[in-house]
Protein backbone atom coordinates (compact mmCIF):
# COMPACT_ATOMS: atom_id res chain seq x y z
CA UNK A 1 0.00 0.00 0.00
CA UNK A 2 1.24 3.48 -0.83
CA UNK A 3 -0.26 6.64 0.57
CA UNK A 4 -3.21 6.92 2.89
CA UNK A 5 -6.91 7.55 2.53
CA UNK A 6 -9.10 7.12 -0.51
CA UNK A 7 -6.24 7.38 -3.00
CA UNK A 8 -3.96 4.79 -1.42
CA UNK A 9 -3.07 1.87 -3.67
CA UNK A 10 -1.98 -1.69 -2.95
CA UNK A 11 0.62 -3.68 -4.86
CA UNK A 12 2.22 -7.14 -4.64
CA UNK A 13 5.33 -7.57 -2.53
CA UNK A 14 7.94 -9.13 -4.82
CA UNK A 15 11.40 -7.85 -3.91
CA UNK A 16 10.72 -6.65 -0.38
CA UNK A 17 11.73 -3.12 -1.37
CA UNK A 18 8.54 -1.09 -1.46
CA UNK A 19 9.70 1.48 -4.01
CA UNK A 20 10.84 -1.26 -6.42
CA UNK A 21 7.65 -3.28 -5.92
CA UNK A 22 5.50 -0.21 -6.50
CA UNK A 23 7.50 0.65 -9.63
CA UNK A 24 6.85 -2.86 -10.96
CA UNK A 25 3.13 -2.50 -10.24
CA UNK A 26 2.89 0.89 -11.94
CA UNK A 27 4.69 -0.33 -15.04
CA UNK A 28 2.35 -3.30 -15.23
CA UNK A 29 -0.72 -1.15 -14.62
CA UNK A 30 0.13 2.46 -15.59
CA UNK A 31 -3.57 3.28 -15.46
CA UNK A 32 -3.19 3.48 -11.68
CA UNK A 33 -1.48 6.83 -12.26
CA UNK A 34 -4.36 8.13 -14.37
CA UNK A 35 -7.22 7.84 -11.88
CA UNK A 36 -8.83 11.24 -11.61
CA UNK A 37 -7.69 12.18 -15.13
CA UNK A 38 -4.60 14.23 -14.15
CA UNK A 39 -3.15 16.84 -16.49
CA UNK A 40 0.38 15.95 -15.33
CA UNK A 41 1.84 12.96 -13.47
CA UNK A 42 4.59 14.00 -11.05
CA UNK A 43 6.78 11.31 -9.50
CA UNK A 44 9.72 11.22 -7.12
CA UNK A 45 12.53 9.26 -8.78
CA UNK A 46 15.99 8.00 -7.93
CA UNK A 47 17.00 5.87 -4.92
CA UNK A 48 13.93 5.17 -2.82
CA UNK A 49 11.69 6.62 -5.54
CA UNK A 50 9.80 5.25 -8.52
CA UNK A 51 10.88 4.26 -12.00
CA UNK A 52 8.39 4.57 -14.85
CA UNK A 53 9.42 2.89 -18.10
CA UNK A 54 6.01 3.12 -19.75
CA UNK A 55 4.81 6.14 -21.68
CA UNK A 56 1.60 7.79 -20.50
CA UNK A 57 -1.02 9.80 -22.41
CA UNK A 58 -0.19 12.81 -20.22
CA UNK A 59 3.16 14.53 -19.55
CA UNK A 60 5.40 13.09 -16.83
CA UNK A 61 7.57 15.14 -14.46
CA UNK A 62 10.12 13.66 -12.05
CA UNK A 63 11.70 15.18 -8.97
CA UNK A 64 15.30 13.99 -8.54
CA UNK A 65 16.86 14.25 -5.08
CA UNK A 66 19.96 12.27 -6.05
CA UNK A 67 20.78 9.43 -8.44
CA UNK A 68 21.77 5.79 -8.06
CA UNK A 69 25.24 6.62 -9.37
CA UNK A 70 25.63 9.21 -6.65
CA UNK A 71 24.22 6.93 -3.97
CA UNK A 72 25.93 3.61 -4.70
CA UNK A 73 29.41 2.52 -5.71
CA UNK A 74 30.04 0.72 -8.99
CA UNK A 75 30.13 -2.72 -7.32
CA UNK A 76 26.90 -2.34 -5.35
CA UNK A 77 23.92 -4.31 -6.77
CA UNK A 78 21.67 -1.28 -6.27
CA UNK A 79 23.69 0.45 -8.98
CA UNK A 80 21.85 -1.69 -11.56
CA UNK A 81 18.77 0.45 -10.92
CA UNK A 82 20.63 3.32 -12.59
CA UNK A 83 19.64 1.80 -15.93
CA UNK A 84 15.92 2.02 -15.18
CA UNK A 85 16.41 5.44 -13.65
CA UNK A 86 18.09 6.81 -16.77
CA UNK A 87 15.35 5.42 -19.03
CA UNK A 88 12.69 6.99 -16.80
CA UNK A 89 14.35 10.39 -16.85
CA UNK A 90 15.08 10.35 -20.59
CA UNK A 91 11.42 9.61 -21.33
CA UNK A 92 10.14 12.24 -18.87
CA UNK A 93 8.93 15.60 -20.10
CA UNK A 94 10.87 17.34 -17.32
CA UNK A 95 13.11 16.54 -14.37
CA UNK A 96 13.20 18.92 -11.40
CA UNK A 97 16.49 18.42 -9.53
CA UNK A 98 16.78 19.67 -5.96
CA UNK A 99 20.37 20.92 -6.38
CA UNK A 100 22.82 21.90 -9.14
CA UNK A 101 24.92 18.79 -8.45
CA UNK A 102 21.91 16.51 -8.86
CA UNK A 103 20.90 18.35 -12.03
CA UNK A 104 24.34 17.71 -13.50
CA UNK A 105 24.12 14.03 -12.52
CA UNK A 106 20.78 13.76 -14.33
CA UNK A 107 22.14 15.45 -17.46
CA UNK A 108 25.08 13.02 -17.46
CA UNK A 109 22.55 10.21 -18.07
CA UNK A 110 21.85 11.63 -21.49
CA UNK A 111 18.74 13.54 -20.46
CA UNK A 112 18.06 16.57 -22.66
CA UNK A 113 19.50 19.55 -20.71
CA UNK A 114 16.50 21.63 -21.75
CA UNK A 115 14.30 19.27 -19.74
CA UNK A 116 16.33 19.49 -16.52
CA UNK A 117 16.12 22.38 -14.10
CA UNK A 118 16.86 23.06 -10.47
CA UNK A 119 13.90 23.52 -8.13
CA UNK A 120 14.98 23.35 -4.51
CA UNK A 121 12.45 22.26 -1.93
CA UNK A 122 10.99 24.86 0.34
CA UNK A 123 12.56 24.97 3.76
CA UNK A 124 10.97 25.68 7.12
CA UNK A 125 13.88 26.00 9.56
CA UNK A 126 13.82 24.17 12.86
CA UNK A 127 15.64 26.88 14.81
CA UNK A 128 14.89 25.64 18.33
CA UNK A 129 14.29 27.73 21.43
CA UNK A 130 16.57 30.83 21.39
CA UNK A 131 16.75 30.58 25.18
CA UNK A 132 18.80 27.38 24.89
CA UNK A 133 22.45 28.35 25.22
CA UNK A 134 25.26 26.96 23.13
CA UNK A 135 27.29 24.40 25.05
CA UNK A 136 31.05 24.79 24.43
CA UNK A 137 32.53 21.78 22.67
CA UNK A 138 29.17 20.15 21.90
CA UNK A 139 29.06 18.14 18.66
CA UNK A 140 25.86 16.70 17.20
CA UNK A 141 24.97 14.03 14.67
CA UNK A 142 21.37 13.86 13.40
CA UNK A 143 20.13 11.39 10.83
CA UNK A 144 19.24 7.87 9.86
CA UNK A 145 21.63 5.40 11.44
CA UNK A 146 22.59 3.86 8.11
CA UNK A 147 26.06 3.38 6.57
CA UNK A 148 25.58 6.09 3.95
CA UNK A 149 24.95 8.68 6.66
CA UNK A 150 28.18 7.86 8.54
CA UNK A 151 27.02 7.72 12.18
CA UNK A 152 29.95 5.54 13.26
CA UNK A 153 32.36 7.93 11.56
CA UNK A 154 30.68 10.78 13.44
CA UNK A 155 31.29 8.95 16.73
CA UNK A 156 34.93 8.40 15.79
CA UNK A 157 35.26 12.14 15.22
CA UNK A 158 33.59 12.90 18.55
CA UNK A 159 36.02 10.61 20.37
CA UNK A 160 39.06 12.18 18.69
CA UNK A 161 37.87 15.72 19.32
CA UNK A 162 37.27 14.93 23.00
CA UNK A 163 40.94 13.95 23.30
CA UNK A 164 42.09 17.31 21.94
CA UNK A 165 39.44 19.73 23.23
CA UNK A 166 38.81 19.61 26.99
CA UNK A 167 35.13 19.23 27.78
CA UNK A 168 34.08 18.34 24.22
CA UNK A 169 31.15 15.94 24.07
CA UNK A 170 29.08 14.36 21.31
CA UNK A 171 25.37 13.60 20.93
CA UNK A 172 23.81 11.22 18.38
CA UNK A 173 20.14 11.46 17.39
CA UNK A 174 18.37 9.04 15.06
CA UNK A 175 17.45 5.42 14.44
CA UNK A 176 18.18 2.76 11.86
CA UNK A 177 20.00 -0.47 11.14
CA UNK A 178 23.18 0.66 12.93
CA UNK A 179 21.37 1.52 16.16
CA UNK A 180 22.88 -1.34 18.20
CA UNK A 181 26.40 -0.49 17.01
CA UNK A 182 25.88 3.19 17.80
CA UNK A 183 24.47 2.40 21.23
CA UNK A 184 27.39 0.10 22.01
CA UNK A 185 29.96 2.69 20.96
CA UNK A 186 28.25 5.32 23.09
CA UNK A 187 28.15 3.04 26.13
CA UNK A 188 31.93 2.41 26.05
CA UNK A 189 32.86 6.03 25.30
CA UNK A 190 33.15 6.97 28.97
CA UNK A 191 30.54 9.71 28.66
CA UNK A 192 32.11 11.28 25.58
CA UNK A 193 29.17 10.25 23.37
CA UNK A 194 25.49 10.18 24.32
CA UNK A 195 22.93 8.37 22.17
CA UNK A 196 19.43 9.84 22.46
CA UNK A 197 17.53 7.77 19.88
CA UNK A 198 14.74 9.50 18.01
CA UNK A 199 13.46 12.84 19.29
CA UNK A 200 10.33 14.88 18.72
CA UNK A 201 10.52 18.28 17.09
CA UNK A 202 10.99 20.11 20.39
CA UNK A 203 13.80 17.82 21.53
CA UNK A 204 15.54 17.94 18.18
CA UNK A 205 15.34 21.73 18.11
CA UNK A 206 16.97 21.86 21.52
CA UNK A 207 19.85 19.66 20.39
CA UNK A 208 20.49 21.77 17.30
CA UNK A 209 20.37 24.91 19.42
CA UNK A 210 22.83 23.57 22.02
CA UNK A 211 25.37 22.30 19.49
CA UNK A 212 28.36 24.26 18.27
CA UNK A 213 29.09 21.86 15.43
CA UNK A 214 26.87 19.42 13.52
CA UNK A 215 28.69 16.52 11.88
CA UNK A 216 27.43 15.46 8.44
CA UNK A 217 29.70 12.62 7.25
CA UNK A 218 27.29 11.49 4.53
CA UNK A 219 28.33 9.62 1.41
CA UNK A 220 25.85 11.77 -0.52
CA UNK A 221 22.91 14.10 0.03
CA UNK A 222 20.23 15.40 -2.27
CA UNK A 223 20.26 18.76 -0.59
CA UNK A 224 21.49 18.31 2.96
CA UNK A 225 18.55 19.24 5.20
CA UNK A 226 20.52 18.47 8.39
CA UNK A 227 23.16 21.01 7.33
CA UNK A 228 20.43 23.60 6.75
CA UNK A 229 18.86 22.85 10.14
CA UNK A 230 22.29 23.30 11.73
CA UNK A 231 22.84 26.70 10.14
CA UNK A 232 19.31 27.79 11.07
CA UNK A 233 20.10 27.06 14.72
CA UNK A 234 23.45 28.85 14.69
CA UNK A 235 25.61 25.72 14.52
CA UNK A 236 28.34 25.08 11.96
CA UNK A 237 28.03 22.00 9.71
CA UNK A 238 31.18 19.93 9.26
CA UNK A 239 31.08 17.15 6.68
CA UNK A 240 32.40 15.51 3.56
CA UNK A 241 32.64 17.43 0.30
CA UNK A 242 30.07 15.32 -1.54
CA UNK A 243 27.12 15.88 -3.84
CA UNK A 244 24.43 17.99 -2.22
CA UNK A 245 26.48 19.15 0.77
CA UNK A 246 28.85 21.07 -1.48
CA UNK A 247 25.88 22.98 -2.92
CA UNK A 248 24.16 23.50 0.42
CA UNK A 249 27.02 24.37 2.75
CA UNK A 250 29.39 26.18 0.41
CA UNK A 251 31.58 28.53 2.44
CA UNK A 252 29.28 28.39 5.49
CA UNK A 253 30.85 25.26 6.96
CA UNK A 254 33.86 22.98 6.81
CA UNK A 255 34.08 20.28 4.13
CA UNK A 256 36.83 17.69 3.76
CA UNK A 257 37.52 14.84 1.35
CA UNK A 258 35.09 11.95 1.47
CA UNK A 259 36.05 9.27 3.97
CA UNK A 260 38.85 11.27 5.59
CA UNK A 261 37.89 10.92 9.25
CA UNK A 262 41.20 12.41 10.38
CA UNK A 263 40.56 15.56 8.35
CA UNK A 264 36.99 15.73 9.64
CA UNK A 265 38.22 15.55 13.24
CA UNK A 266 40.93 18.14 12.56
CA UNK A 267 38.36 20.52 11.05
CA UNK A 268 36.14 20.11 14.11
CA UNK A 269 39.01 20.72 16.52
CA UNK A 270 40.06 23.78 14.55
CA UNK A 271 36.59 25.31 14.72
CA UNK A 272 36.16 24.59 18.43
CA UNK A 273 39.48 26.22 19.26
CA UNK A 274 39.21 29.21 16.90
CA UNK A 275 36.22 31.21 18.15
CA UNK A 276 36.62 33.93 15.52
CA UNK A 277 36.56 31.43 12.65
CA UNK A 278 33.61 29.65 14.21
CA UNK A 279 31.65 32.90 14.45
CA UNK A 280 32.50 33.80 10.86
CA UNK A 281 30.93 30.54 9.71
CA UNK A 282 27.88 31.01 11.95
CA UNK A 283 27.37 34.41 10.31
CA UNK A 284 27.86 32.90 6.84
CA UNK A 285 25.27 30.26 7.69
CA UNK A 286 22.78 32.95 8.64
CA UNK A 287 23.27 34.50 5.20
CA UNK A 288 22.65 31.13 3.56
CA UNK A 289 19.44 30.73 5.54
CA UNK A 290 18.22 34.19 4.56
CA UNK A 291 18.40 33.13 0.91
CA UNK A 292 16.58 29.81 1.32
CA UNK A 293 13.64 28.91 -0.85
CA UNK A 294 10.17 29.25 0.68
CA UNK A 295 7.50 26.66 0.01
CA UNK A 296 5.36 29.33 -1.69
CA UNK A 297 8.21 30.08 -4.11
CA UNK A 298 8.76 26.35 -4.67
CA UNK A 299 5.06 25.89 -5.47
CA UNK A 300 5.18 28.77 -7.94
CA UNK A 301 8.19 27.25 -9.72
CA UNK A 302 6.54 23.82 -9.93
CA UNK A 303 3.30 25.32 -11.26
CA UNK A 304 5.27 27.26 -13.87
CA UNK A 305 7.06 24.05 -14.87
CA UNK A 306 3.71 22.28 -15.31
CA UNK A 307 2.45 25.08 -17.56
CA UNK A 308 5.55 24.95 -19.75
CA UNK A 309 5.45 21.15 -19.96
CA UNK A 310 1.78 21.19 -20.96
CA UNK A 311 2.40 23.90 -23.56
CA UNK A 312 5.00 21.80 -25.40
CA UNK A 313 3.52 18.36 -24.79
CA UNK A 314 2.84 16.26 -27.90
CA UNK A 315 1.37 12.80 -27.22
Amino acid sequence: MAGVGAHAITFPRITGRSHVDMSIALNRRPGLLLDGRPDVVHLSGGPGGLQLLRRLPVPVVFTAHHTYRQAHGALRPERLMAVAESVSYRRADAVAAVSPTTAEAVRSMGVDPARVEVIAQGFDPLVGDPAVAKEPGRLLFVGRLEPEKGPLEAIAVMERVARDVPGARGVVVGSGSLEQAVRARAEVSGGVVTYLGRLDTHGLGREYRAAQLVLVPSAYEGRGIVALEAMAAGAVPVGYDVAGLHDTIGAAGALVGFGDVDALAAAAVGLLTDTARHQDLVDAGAEVMAAQQTWDRCATQVEDLYRRVLARYRP
